[in-house]
């Protein structure tokens, strides 16, 4: 016997024995119900003040007892697995103190769980309210007055799967439900749970993105892009983008990002479409967090926890996975959930243990956090490694005299590619977003004039760095900066931009901000920039587009295309100018010290 579980507490030892009893309770007969389990259920639940949940196997026996409202139980995504195989093959009855239609919460239950049917009875409505229900029929129970049937349908969607509701029943008394079978709710709803829940998520999560635009037309343009952007990246991860909702806030609720009446809407919505996954546009709080999930029971992550989910499946070089680890705890270390006042480093006062052994203990919460910052402090030590191994690269780098020119920009925006037909590097080249993460460097020869080859010339050092993307968090940022440092230190910075992308400008701002972002942490000059306008093959640019975009960039702009190789002679021819130019300078002012000292 399992027990009781949900909110017991304060309820009478004698009370408790009363419920525990139900477990030998059996509906015989193959009905929903007996007249005598509806009256002892509103009779218990009445004596408790709280609501009352039982889960009852097609033989009738009572196989789970849940005190508390279903609305706020979180002992049922733990509890109900460790029942026996098939949650299909229960039902519920649930009480309410009070008269009132089933709630949303309720008819989530039944979606959520695959319960065939939810029953709801009417738990101490006396004839004085509402004239008496099952008066006008004649009945007069002592304690359940009405019962809900609650059961799942298929609604058909035009151009796609149909979606899971709930339809609620007519009320009825309780010995008229008591004469209801159960295999003529089993046999209508079998084909709703035909669709197999477990065979979709063999091809990935499905996911519903979820945003918040401040009201207006360009607010709501705006969220639009931020959105497509989020599918693309929950496309990156690996899932399936179902939906995507959003509620008009000046500002997000501090408790539950979108309101709890949204949250509620969308928790139907969920279950309908069978979602696995929500998707914040924006970051959450750990508390917002941990309340939708509580709402929408079902995982909900915000697009930080996204970036640093695809960074752990793309970083390939023990320098990445050290930063993306590192990235990971930081972001986790506030979002732990422990056991409360569980102890367990230290004996507890009076009980036997060794000197410095007793005492309050330690909670399960505060070890998890001092392991976790123990892990911190490690992976920090290790990423300054990485940095003074940086350091001393570009040292050697220096003293060669071989310049660098550092690739960024806009995840997406064609770095790998260009990257490939420079140096016929063997990068990753996809068209998704964060397709590599892992810095790379190779060698690029700048051939003279009258030479059309690469073979002779200047060597130069091509780095590719992790690309960049808006509302990317400042510890991110901090997590990566061995990488960024190459960008920082480099001769010449390319930043290659996607100038066929609706949202460009937007793409460059973001850019822009990560790179002041960068200076400031680094304290350091901002090298020069230029602006490399990729992928121009798929537009046909004439003079005047060409110098808004160069308005728009604020540095020297270069239109090329990665793809098929478009302006790239002209660019190199100019970056081999520059680098000689730049080299000259340097000797100059060698020769001036050297002369001077």
């Amino acid at each position: 016997m399992p027990g009781l579980l949900g909110n017991i507490d304060g309820i009478k030892k004698s009370l408790s024995h009363r419920l525990e009893k139900l477990y030998q309770r059996r509906v015989k007969g193959g009905h929903l119900l007996s007249y005598e389990l509806a009256e002892e259920l509103c009779e218990l639940s009445l004596l408790a003040k709280r609501e009352l949940t039982v889960f009852l196997d097609f033989q009738g026996r009572v196989e789970l007892v849940v005190v508390g409202n279903v609305e706020e139980l979180d002992q049922f995504p733990i509890a109900l697995p460790s029942l026996t195989e098939g949650l299909a093959k229960r039902y519920c009855l649930h009480t309410h103190l009070g008269w009132k239609v089933p709630t949303l919460g309720e008819q989530v239950t039944v979606l959520q769980f695959h319960l065939p049917a939810v029953g709801i009875l009417m738990a101490g409505i006396s004839p004085k309210h509402n004239g008496g229900f099952s008066q006008q029929f004649g009945e007069h129970p002592q304690f359940c007055d009405g019962f809900y049937l609650l059961h799942p349908t298929l609604e058909p969607v035009e151009n796609g799967p149909a979606k899971r509701s709930c339809h609620i029943g007519e009320l009825m008394t309780a010995r008229k439900a008591s004469e209801e079978l159960l295999e003529t709710w089993v046999e209508w709803t079998e084909p709703v749970f035909d669709v197999s829940h477990q065979a979709v998520a063999k091809t990935g999560e499905r996911a519903l993105l979820m945003g918040l635009h401040t009201g207006g037309a360009k607010a709501e343009r705006e969220l639009e892009d931020t959105l497509d952007e989020l599918g693309q990246l929950a496309k990156s991860a690996g899932a399936i983008v179902v939906e995507r909702v959003s509620q008009t806030r000046r500002n997000p609720d501090p408790g539950t990002y979108i309101g709890s009446g949204k949250a509620d809407e969308f928790a139907f919505l969920i279950q309908q479409l069978r979602i696995d996954l929500v998707i914040a546009d924006d970051e959450l709080s750990p508390a917002q967090q941990r309340n939708l999930e509580r709402i929408l029971r079902v995982k909900v992550i915000d697009r930080t926890e996204l970036i640093l989910d695809i960074f752990a499946q793309r970083a390939q070089s023990r320098e990445g996975k050290i930063q993306v680890e590192l990235a990971q705890l930081q972001y986790e270390m506030p979002r732990l959930k422990g056991r409360g006042r569980t102890f367990s480093q230290q004996t507890a006062v009076g009980a036997k243990g060794g000197i410095a052994t007793r005492g309050p203990g330690e909670t399960r919460l505060e070890t998890d956090r001092r392991i976790l910052r123990e892990r911190v402090t490690q992976l920090e030590k290790e990423a300054m490694q990485v940095v003074r191994h940086r350091q001393f690269q570009r040292q050697s780098r220096k003293q060669s005299q071989t310049p660098l020119i550092a690739l960024i920009g806009y995840t997406n925006a064609g770095k790998s590619t260009l990257m490939r037909r420079l140096t016929q590097a063997d990068v990753l080249v996809e068209d998704r977003l964060f397709a590599t993460l892992d810095p790379t460097i190779r060698k690029l020869y700048l051939a003279p004039e009258g030479d059309n080859g690469y073979e002779t010339g200047q060597d130069v050092l091509l780095s590719d760095t992790v690309g960049f993307i808006r509302k990317l968090p400042t510890f991110l940022i901090k997590a990566f900066r061995a990488t960024l440092e190459e960008a920082a230190s480099a001769d010449l910075l390319w930043h290659v931009w996607d100038v066929s992308h609706p949202e460009r400008l937007g793409q460059m701002e973001s850019v822009r901000e990560v790179l002041n972002t960068l200076w400031e942490e680094l304290d350091l000059e901002p090298p020069t920039i230029w602006t490399l306008c990729n992928k121009t093959d798929q537009l046909d640019l004439n003079d005047e587009e060409l110098a808004l975009l160069q308005s728009a960039a604020e540095t020297p702009v270069f239109p090329i295309s990665a793809k098929t190789g478009q302006g790239v002679p002209d660019l190199l021819t100019a970056a081999r100018h520059f680098l000689n130019q730049r080299s000259s300078e340097v000797n100059q002012t060698s020769e001036e010290v050297s002369a001077d000292w």
